[in-house]
């Protein structure tokens, strides 16, 4: 027997005994509640910490990446604008004056 075989029959195992032991978690009432209670704790911290970034001035996350995305557009449309030959003005002509004059 190789040792990829009994890697890939030990892998097969062990997946299966994570599906059986999950099942019979999600079929347990009071792990469901502790799983419902764990995300509703983490949605109050999540909420908390933004609130107190907010009162720092840091921004939150998702304020950072549309700052981020919005400097990416700005560069690329400098680079745009860059890239276009300048529109070359016409000279105007002046009046000199001679000197002296």
């Amino acid at each position: 027997m190789s040792d990829s075989n009994v890697f890939d029959r030990l892998k097969a195992r062990g997946e299966e005994m994570l599906t059986q032991v999950s099942a019979e978690l999600m079929q347990n009432e009071r792990f469901v509640k502790a799983m419902q209670s764990a995300l509703k704790g983490k949605q109050a911290l999540d909420q908390a910490a933004g609130r107190a970034l907010k009162q720092m001035n840091i921004p939150t996350r998702s304020e950072f990446k549309r700052a981020v995305a919005r400097i990416e557009s700005l560069e690329q449309e400098l680079a745009g604008l860059k890239a276009k030959p300048a529109a070359k003005a016409s000279p105007r002509k002046r009046a000199r004056k001679p000197r002296g004059a």
